[in-house]
């Protein structure tokens, strides 16, 4: 748990999402309370990193 929460995400997804020469990414948010709409935001905001070719997510 590294206590990211909901506001975390909520502005990690943004800037993820600027990303857009992203080719590699591990998260690990699992033990985080983000809960099903910022897990979803999330999955929105990684999909304008175009490039993104090997993501490794742990929610």
């Amino acid at each position: 748990n590294n206590q990211i929460g909901v506001k975390g995400v909520s502005g990690l997804g943004p800037a993820l999402a600027n990303c857009i020469n992203l080719s590699n990414l591990t998260l690990y948010v699992s033990y985080n309370q983000i809960g099903d709409k910022c897990a979803s935001g999330l999955g929105s905001d990684l999909a304008n990193c175009i490039n993104l070719s090997n993501l490794t997510l742990d929610i």
